[in-house]
């Protein structure tokens, strides 16, 4: 049968250019723009409002004459009157793009977080969880901002139109010399604060470092304890906190030293268009009114200018959020997925081939090595090896976590290539050694695999595990929250609950990572009683660790460094052939032994 094998390097195309960004945040802009180009209207409205403050200021000086009042009541009105349509314009303005842009960081968390679901585990050890954190809480925030930065692009520009036509009306000579100071000394308060605009960039990067060492510290409390690092650690946070504030300190005292300088070189742009401006006064070419409704005018630009300045800055810091955003997440290709021609999995009998497979993970050193293995329905099948020996790596196989490099991998003769991962993974259950809960309720963890299932069979899954009884002890019994990561149960209590899901989703292919070695002896016995209730009647690979609790298996498969088989056939075969296994076993054997005689009082 020809299988369509979707193959790919899980990596990011390439860095992330502008026009792609432009084009990608477009993409999310147009399904708001009912909110987006009112938004920007309104910003341009404020452009023809602002200019009309200045010209009826300069009606009102110019108008001032005798002792009738009215001019100026009627002038002070005006005045209120358009900036209470100011007002409101720019809070309409602020409303609508601030929900665009909230609704544009809502949908790019989705996409990301609903992405990140469908990479393969390969991208996932590849990266630092803090990093992906990063993108989903800090360059969102970053990227959904467009809607803002638009704003300088487009409806700022406007305004500033609006208001150099107004100068132009008031005075043409006194405008062309305002263009000749105002970029001057823009630019050079650019040039002053670019400085400033690295050092809060270096705060930023020892921000994320102070926050990657208190994920890995808060994530290992257990370990930090157990070894008493708790002094090391704390030791650790404040040196990279001194780094931090010596950071802030050197961004503080450049702003303080910079403020006052700006403020001086913009005082000294207003004073040479005062001096120009009140000479034209003096010599009968401009009136009071006009040149006070110019400086007002000018004042207005000046913001204009200074915003759309900051937009560069502001598209660099962006462009680093989208090269994180699309590069390393959106626009990476998941490594396992769906073949175009994949069909669904139809309801499996249990029969699993492993056929001639190889596989090597991307540091090239094969974990698997021409294995070919048969799991017949109904069947339990042990492997056993060495750490590294490609145990864990073969059972990933069966669900698809990985593909092989070479050969393939077989479910009731069909190429699992083949079909619909879906399909597959609704048909495989795993128990891992490590038990993960989500901090939910008892019932919400136990119902992980069958979302719709109801109370009566979420409690007979439970029971069947052994986990009733203890869930019963609870207050709150099935409804208790266990935490995150289910931190109020023992490793018992975990492992159970981990058994009753698997058994409530009912697959009839079971993977099993063995993992009662660090249990009890009485809560060891309900977790195994617990496991041959879920294995019976289903195909299981057990990836064993202790040999003893697979005596019974029909087939045990010995893996040697590499991935190859070593011995293989039932534990009667096994110690007969006085191979690998044999040797495991009476070591174990012996060890045991040891234990119990110097447990004994």
């Amino acid at each position: 049968m020809a299988v369509s094998v979707v193959k790919n390097q899980e990596a990011a195309p390439g860095r992330t250019d502008g026009k792609r960004v432009g084009r990608r945040l477009l993409s999310y802009l147009a399904k708001h723009k009912g909110r987006f180009i009112p938004g920007l209207l309104c910003g341009v409205l404020v452009g023809v409002f602002q200019a009309r403050v200045a010209l009826v200021v300069k009606s009102f000086i110019d108008g001032l004459s005798g002792r009738d009042h009215a001019p100026l009541l009627i002038a002070c009105v005006s005045v209120v009157a358009l900036y209470a349509i100011l007002g409101l314009l720019k809070y309409t303005q602020s409303i609508l793009l601030s929900v665009v842009a909230q609704r544009i960081g809502l949908e790019m968390r989705r996409d990301v977080y609903a992405h990140l679901q469908t990479l393969s585990l390969s991208y996932f050890h590849q990266r630092r969880t803090g990093a992906l954190m990063s993108t989903l809480t800090s360059d969102i925030p970053k990227l959904q901002n467009a809607a803002m930065m638009l704003k300088d692009v487009i409806a700022t520009p406007a305004q500033g139109l609006i208001t150099l036509g107004t100068m132009l009306f008031l005075s043409w000579k006194l405008t062309l010399f305002t263009l000749f100071v105002l970029p001057l000394t823009a630019a050079f308060i650019q040039t002053l604060t670019r400085r400033l605009r690295s050092i809060s960039k270096e705060t930023q990067n020892r921000f994320a470092d102070v926050a990657g060492l208190m994920e890995e510290t808060l994530a290992a409390p257990r370990i930090v304890r157990a070894f008493t690092a708790e002094a090391h650690e704390i030791a650790r946070f404040e040196a990279q906190s001194e780094k931090v504030i010596e950071s802030q300190l050197t961004a503080a005292r450049r702003s303080a030293r910079l403020g006052p300088v700006v403020d001086l070189i913009g005082a000294t742009g207003i004073a040479f268009v005062l001096y120009v401006g009140g000479s034209e006064v003096l010599e009968w070419r401009m009136s009071s009114g006009e040149l006070i409704a110019y400086l007002l005018l000018v004042s207005t630009l000046a913001g204009s200018v200074n915003s759309i300045g900051n937009l560069k800055s502001s598209w660099e810091e962006m462009m680093g959020a989208a090269d994180r955003i699309f590069s390393d997440v959106l626009d990476v290709v998941p490594e396992i997925r769906d073949a175009p021609d994949a069909t669904p999995l139809p309801p499996v009998q249990g029969h699993v081939e492993f056929r001639d497979v190889s596989f090597a993970y991307e540091r090239g050193t094969p974990a698997l090595t021409n294995v070919s293995l048969t799991l017949e329905p109904g069947s339990v099948v042990a492997l056993v090896g060495s750490t590294g020996a490609g145990k864990s790596t073969l059972a990933d196989m069966i669900p698809r976590f990985y593909d092989p490099t070479s050969g393939a991998v077989l479910i009731d003769g069909q190429d699992i290539r083949a079909v619909t991962i879906e399909s597959l993974r609704s048909q495989i259950g795993i128990v891992p050694q490590e038990t993960l809960l989500f901090s939910g309720t008892l019932r919400d963890n136990i119902a992980y695999g069958k979302r719709d299932a109801t109370d009566e069979e979420i409690m007979a899954a439970a029971r069947a595990a052994n986990a009733d009884s203890f869930i019963q002890s609870f207050p709150q019994k099935y409804q208790t929250v266990i935490g995150e990561r289910g931190a109020m149960l023992s490793g018992g209590e975990k492992q159970r609950i981990a058994i009753a899901r698997a058994l409530l989703a009912n697959p009839r292919i079971l993977i099993l990572d063995e993992a009662t070695s660090a249990l009890d002896a009485a809560t060891e016995a309900l977790v195994q009683e617990a496991l041959d209730t879920l294995m019976k009647g289903r195909t299981t690979l057990i990836i064993a660790h202790r040999l003893s609790t697979i005596v019974n298996a029909n087939t045990i498969v010995v893996l040697r460094k590499g991935g190859a088989i070593a011995e293989q056939g039932t534990h009667a075969d096994l110690m007969a052939q006085r191979g690998i296994y044999a040797a495991l076993y009476e070591t174990q054997q012996r060890t045991a032994a040891l234990s119990a005689t110097t447990a004994e009082p």
